[in-house]
């Protein structure tokens, strides 16, 4: 009988332990999300945009949300997000929340349904070292998102001493630092993709530093590296964590939310509660596609402690 009452004590104080920051007020980042993130429009056409503002409360501001036009003879914009196309061209609508996040989507506006009204790119990753090469490819559609054959390219690198790019599509890592890739047909530019470039020497890399959740104490860096095609999230020898009953290693999109399929993937479980350690991340998963490193209390979806990769 006393064996059982250590048990059961044992078990609650466990339980309390994992579910007592239920309670308390989550602290999220404010999140702007605008939807899409490009338009194609004829004369004449609307189309709206979707934006959605919450702030560091979960509480939704949307309707606080600031719309422009960086070119307005070309398309208007009210502030439900209807966008109103008036003349050939692009303009780039911009949504600004009350603090300091800022979205915005790339409208094209043509006369004709069967011109050029959209440039899609696409590269096989965001990250490459001096040295090494990327093959960009193109799609070209119309305003009916069909597509255009026998189209000329041509591609555009905003800083060709980081990153240069040729006529096909090519492009050469030169230097450390960051640029952007666009490609334009008849005068329609595509939405850029930047590029990451790292010295050969050493990969790409995010890091910050641990802070504990409510009573929890984590603390330590983690720094999230990219090394040629393999990226992994090394915990520094400072790393220290409060113990508790499976705890796992979590890439997050946001932080100390309760963590699913569909906003986090799961590194395994913690090795240690303290020094140097590290954690293959899955295949697939780019450097930027999360945001946050989570130490995460698997059975009471509880974040023991959690740090912004910046």
């Amino acid at each position: 009988m006393k064996s059982l009452s250590i048990l059961v004590i044992l078990l609650l104080t466990v339980f309390t332990a994992c579910v007592e920051t239920e309670i308390v007020p989550e602290v999220l980042e404010p999140t702007l999300v605008l939807n899409p993130k490009s338009v194609s429009l004829t004369v004449q056409q609307t189309a709206v945009i979707q934006a959605t503002f919450t702030d560091e409360t979960g509480t939704d501001r949307s309707n606080e949300l600031q719309w422009r036009s960086a070119n307005p003879s070309v398309a208007s914009i009210s502030n439900g997000g209807i966008v109103n196309a008036l003349a050939p061209g692009q303009s780039w609508i911009v949504v600004s929340t009350p603090g300091s996040l800022r979205d915005s989507t790339l409208v094209t506006v043509v006369s004709n349904p069967n011109q050029v009204a959209k440039v899609e790119i696409t590269a096989p990753q965001n990250t490459l070292t001096t040295g090494s090469t990327l093959q960009f490819s193109a799609q070209i559609r119309n305003a009916a998102g069909q597509n255009l054959s026998g189209k000329t390219i041509t591609w555009v690198s905003s800083n060709p001493t980081i990153l240069s790019i040729n006529a096909t599509g090519l492009a050469t890592a030169n230097a450390a630092g960051t640029a952007q890739i666009t490609a334009n047909a008849e005068g329609i530019s595509s939405l850029p993709i930047a590029i990451a470039v790292t010295s050969s020497t050493g990969g790409a890399k995010r890091s910050g530093t641990f802070r504990g959740n409510s009573s929890y104490n984590v603390s330590g860096t983690a720094i999230l590296q990219q090394t040629g095609n393999t990226l992994k999230l090394l915990f520094e020898d400072n790393f220290r964590s409060s113990n508790g009953p499976q705890l796992g290693v979590f890439l997050a999109k946001n932080a100390p939310g309760v963590l699913t399929a569909s906003n986090s993937v799961n590194l395994g479980a913690l090795k240690s509660t303290s020094g140097r350690q590290e954690y293959t991340v899955p295949e697939g998963v780019k450097l930027s596609d999360y945001d946050f490193a989570v130490v995460y209390c698997i059975p009471f979806n509880v974040a023991f402690g959690f740090t912004k990769l910046e």
